[in-house]
């Protein structure tokens, strides 16, 4: 009888959630005010899209967040997936409070799991659920055993589907700015 009741929940809490992380572009385009604040993630999550394939949204939903705090670990890597990112990028002294490593090893991570697991870029809720718990733990992973996870991955998916569609707004917020002016790679 209580498993029938978590599932009737799940999607009440789906659509609570939706309703926190699915407000309007036109309405606040706060990943484009966080970019704009902080000039360090654009060109790094640039890059890793260039490198990797990693899609900018999805390289900002995985973050942890707010972006500004530059005190705080960006990523939390499990310590073997950050060694062997370690190994393989030969980036020894790379750091999770950094955000061009952060984000180097989010576009690396996720190109990993595209290739090891299948899955898609736009599928935002298994590469969360592939850094929470590994590309193995992904494969095991059991959705009705763990529901707070698999909440908490369905907002990382929501989050990147309105930043995906945020960042198409960036320039306009930029006020006519190129996009790419943004970036210091030039």
């Amino acid at each position: 009888m209580m498993g029938h009741f978590k599932w009737a929940v799940l999607p009440f809490c789906i659509v609570i959630l939706s309703g926190c992380f699915g407000s309007t572009v036109k309405q606040d385009l706060q990943i484009c005010e966080e970019l704009d604040d902080t000039d360090d993630w654009v060109e790094p999550a640039m890059l890793a899209q260039k490198k990797y394939g990693t899609p900018l949204a999805l390289s900002l939903a995985l973050l942890e967040l707010p972006l500004s705090e530059l005190d705080k670990k960006h990523v939390r890597p499990r310590a073997a997936d950050w060694d062997e990112y370690r190994i393989r990028s030969e980036r020894w002294d790379a750091s999770p409070n950094n955000p061009e490593d952060a984000i180097d090893f989010i576009g690396w991570f996720t190109q990993q799991t595209v290739k090891r697991n299948k899955i898609g870029w736009q599928n935002v809720k298994e590469h969360y659920l592939a850094l929470r718990l590994g590309h193995g733990g992904l494969q095991r992973f059991d959705q009705a055993l763990y529901t707070d996870l698999a909440l908490q991955a369905k907002g990382v998916e929501l989050r990147a589907k309105r930043w995906s569609g945020e960042l198409n707004f960036c320039q306009e917020q930029w006020q006519g700015e190129s996009w790419y002016s943004k970036l210091k790679i030039w």
